[in-house]
């Protein structure tokens, strides 16, 4: 082995072990933001997002699309801004972690399987609820810390905990009130109903080596080869 063969090489080894511990503290960040999440902890779900730049987004199943980081604020204020009440309850899982770091180890695409199940009150008591859904993220290294730079929730399941997903469609779509000032159309929402099919959205992260302006709403690609 010649002594450029063994500097490559070891270029490759380092790089390779650079996305591996990026990948560990991406799945550790994500688990935190989702914990804060569940606990209505507004300001540290903020902490995890990347509020400096101008392009940072939030979309929200069917709630819009928030772009900027007033508008982030914005529909994590509504979301979160509110006490939760005696009873009520959010516990969102994440599983199937598909996570793929950049060559150059700036940027990471992702995605997590999200079960969950909740509880919402009203005058006649407390009412449990199933809450599944999908979320694609892209994550960007900002003065050593990874931080959430694009956002996307996509609800599959929202309904009754007795009646399923196949009897409740109530749930699966927003109130028909106003949308929030700061939100712009949706991109993608397709809940499960028995007359809707599944194509296979959000895809799975590929290999990459840099993020370009072609990759935003890489989540939505149907080319799954």
């Amino acid at each position: 082995m010649t002594e450029q063969e063994r500097q490559e090489r070891q270029k490759r080894l380092l790089g390779k072990l650079n996305r591996l511990e990026a990948y560990h503290e991406i799945q550790n960040e994500m688990g935190r933001l989702t914990a804060a999440f569940n606990f209505h902890q507004k300001e540290k779900v903020m902490e995890h997002f990347a509020l400096e730049l101008e392009d940072v987004s939030l979309e929200y199943a069917d709630e819009g699309r928030f772009e900027g980081p007033e508008a982030v604020k914005a529909i994590l204020e509504e979301l979160l801004g509110t006490p939760p009440m005696p009873g009520e309850m959010i516990d969102m899982q994440l599983t199937t972690p598909m996570i793929e770091v950049a060559e150059n180890a700036e940027t990471a695409k992702c995605v997590w399987w999200c079960p969950g199940a909740g509880t919402y009150t009203d005058s006649e008591g407390a009412h449990a609820v199933w809450l599944w859904g999908e979320i694609a993220v892209d994550f960007i290294y900002r003065e050593g810390k990874w931080k959430v730079w694009h956002l996307h929730y996509f609800r599959l399941i929202k309904c009754a905990y007795e009646k399923g997903w196949v009897e409740d469609l109530s749930m699966i779509n927003r109130p028909n009130t106003p949308m929030h000032p700061e939100s712009l159309p949706t991109t993608y929402h397709n809940p499960y109903s028995p007359l809707s099919i599944r194509d296979g959205i959000p895809c799975m992260p590929r290999p990459y080596e840099t993020y370009t302006a072609a990759d935003r709403y890489w989540e939505l690609n149907r080319d799954k080869r």
